[in-house]
């Protein structure tokens, strides 16, 4: 049976900083000009947030549409990263500026700060699969029987459940085939698959396994990954995925993707998941009634949906992390079916005859839950939300979770690792849900949070963030941890340690447990510590300190300080000491014995390199900073 082909168709007012030579504001450094040593630019803070409500008022010469208008009704604002100025509409990166211009990050906006080695991946990768080279056999480069039958096995259990868009039984013929030696030679698009299959399989082993994955291997995890990067890498270049786009190219192509979802920089993931998009949308996997043309078999239809919604939501994480709005957001765009709740053997390529959702589990059902959600989502942001109010919000939700527990949640056995991971993400997807919605809602109105709306909100990110925190605590699903760990809540860290730092009338709800997943936040994504590439990363470390020392002073914790405050507050000393013409990657290697020994946390079970953590798209959320900014500049 052959693969199924498709034709290529912040400080509070009272306590004033000296802004020091060198040192610019958020709008100077925007605009790449320095504020004067004794002018700080309050006016322009103060004023920030009225000039980006205005923003959307460019001229009166261009012709205004629903859609532009709805568009520029958020913040968006030009940001200067670390000398590197990038257009963005999540209004987290300008809220944070009082962060961002700490003395810990403080340097001029000419500063090029090279990346961390644990942050960068090989640079060439992006550049050479878009340029292309010249094409290489690869078939000498499979690897042996043994060890690709490793590698399969460990993708059907770890990567196949979460992110399925094969037909397993199709695509094992090829590996068997591989396997045995009877494939001499494969179409190129078939030998893309293969390699970004190994990839992502290396990708997806977790930390307590790395030493059986290096015995199979015969290499260090590090060196296989390098490796098969480069492999995968070739293997689509040869199949010539952007010039002749086919099915099985795009399932490659996303599967690598997926795997370089935490390696690479949130821009380039962003713009080469756009190039899957495309392809796509050139094949016309965005459009239902293409999809039930004579031409497309019902199983090759079927694939399609799964390979499409899957590449959705990598679009609209790339998008998030990218701080811009994501294009599938639009349903104007897209109007492609949810792929079936059914298993891979109801599927074969002669199947003449439509087939209906199941109602339980099946291998399909974690990614039929996310789809839910995630359409759920769509739909919603898309409404006039000022013409809703909160009861008619949480009746809607109410539904979408009934809906989800009669369709799946109550057929789980958590004794089942995947089902045990489902329940696990429909808890914090369906918290999101609750989060982003309400906050939507809230914003639209165009009034503040009340005290006992942010006592609430508090208390839904804090369960947000205890969800991916959870993951390491069971070995049973360690397994699927490499998916988890890219969509911790950076959104929802945020907001509390915004609201333990400056909340004056009295601590939120729960502080004591909210500080236990802090610091169990910074144990397992080891980026808030160490990543100084980020400017994001930064700013969670400043307000982190701020939060932790306000916390003190108001008698709302105890005195013993934990060891991952103290190792902020002797990198944070460092920094302050260092030469401000010294790159600030050069103090990593100074600070390693410190590290050592402060943050002694056993991180056995977790891998540095799954800790990408995705920046959030949601203006309204994010709004709650800019109000920060304005209360501290006396507004």
């Amino acid at each position: 049976m052959s693969l199924p082909e498709a034709d290529p168709p912040g400080e509070t007012s009272s306590q004033k900083k000296t802004i020091t030579r060198g040192h610019s504001c958020m709008t100077c450094s925007a605009r790449k000009v320095r504020s004067k040593p004794t002018q700080p630019a309050r006016a322009k803070a103060a004023n920030a947030a009225k000039r980006a409500r205005d923003r959307g008022n460019v001229s009166s010469t261009i012709e205004r549409t629903p859609d532009l208008d709805k568009q520029q009704s958020s913040v968006a604002e030009h940001i200067n990263d670390q000398g590197h100025s990038h257009y963005v509409e999540n209004t987290m990166w300008i809220g944070v500026g009082k962060e961002l211009l700490s003395p810990t990050n403080q340097e001029d906006s000419e500063t090029d700060l090279a990346p961390t080695p644990s942050t960068s991946s090989n640079p060439l990768v992006a550049e050479s699969l878009i340029l292309g080279g010249s094409p290489v056999n690869l078939a000498g480069k499979h690897p042996n029987s043994a060890c690709l039958m490793w590698l399969w096995q460990t993708f059907l259990e770890n990567v196949n459940p979460p992110v399925k868009i094969l037909h397993t039984p199709t695509v094992q013929k090829i590996i068997l085939g591989v396997a045995s030696g009877l494939s001499k030679t494969m179409p190129a698009n078939k030998e893309a698959l293969c390699f970004c299959i190994y990839l992502i399989a290396i990708c997806s082993v977790p930390h307590c396994n790395h030493d059986e994955c290096e015995r199979v291997m015969g290499q260090p995890m590090d060196e296989s990954i390098d490796l098969y990067t480069g492999l995968a890498q070739q293997a689509l270049v040869n199949a010539r995925f952007i010039q002749k786009p086919n099915f099985t190219t795009l399932q490659a192509f996303a599967l690598f993707l997926v795997s370089q979802r935490t390696r690479f920089e949130p821009n380039v993931l962003w713009q080469l998941t756009g190039l899957a998009i495309r392809a796509a949308q050139q094949m016309g996997y965005h459009r239902e009634q293409a999809l039930k043309s004579p031409s497309v078999s019902m199983f090759q239809a079927e694939l399609r949906r799964r390979l499409w919604w899957e590449l959705v939501l990598l679009e609209s994480f790339s998008a998030k992390q990218c701080g811009v709005r994501s294009i599938v957001s639009s349903r104007s765009f897209w109007d492609t079916k949810r792929p079936l709740n059914i298993n891979d053997t109801d599927l074969h390529p002669e199947m003449c005859h439509s087939l209906e959702d199941y109602r339980g589990m099946t291998e399909m059902s974690f990614c039929s839950a996310r789809f839910e959600i995630g359409s759920f989502t769509i739909d919603h942001s898309g409404m006039d939300k000022s013409s809703q109010n909160v009861d008619e919000v949480d009746s809607r939700i109410e539904e979408l979770l009934k809906g989800l527990h009669d369709r799946l949640l109550k057929y789980c056995d958590p004794s089942v690792p995947m089902h045990n991971m489902l329940l696990l993400f429909s808890r914090g997807a369906t918290t999101r849900v609750k989060l982003t919605v309400r906050r939507h809602h809230m914003y639209a109105k165009g009034a503040g949070l009340s005290l006992e709306e942010r006592d609430k909100t508090f208390l839904l990110c804090l369960q947000l963030t205890e969800v991916p925190n959870s993951f390491p605590k069971n070995k049973e699903i360690q397994k699927f941890i490499w998916q988890a760990m890219a969509f911790f809540p950076l959104d929802a860290l945020l907001f509390m340690l915004g609201e333990i730092a400056y909340r004056i009338e009295q601590p939120p709800p729960d502080i004591d447990r909210a500080w236990e997943e802090i610091e169990r936040s910074f144990e397992l994504q080891p980026r808030l510590l160490h990543d100084e590439s980020n400017a994001m990363y930064s700013a969670v470390r400043n307000l982190t300190l701020k939060a932790w020392d306000r916390s003190v002073n108001r008698q709302w914790i105890g005195l013993n300080v934990p060891r991952f405050i103290q190792l902020l507050r002797s990198r944070s000393l460092a920094i302050r000491s260092t030469d401000s013409s010294v790159n600030l990657i050069g103090t990593s290697g100074a600070l390693e014995i410190l590290d050592k020994s402060l943050f002694n946390f056993d991180t056995e079970s977790l891998d540095p390199s799954w800790s990408k953590i995705a920046i959030p798209d949601d203006p309204e959320f994010w709004a709650y900073w800019q109000q920060f900014d304005a209360e501290l500049s006396g507004v």
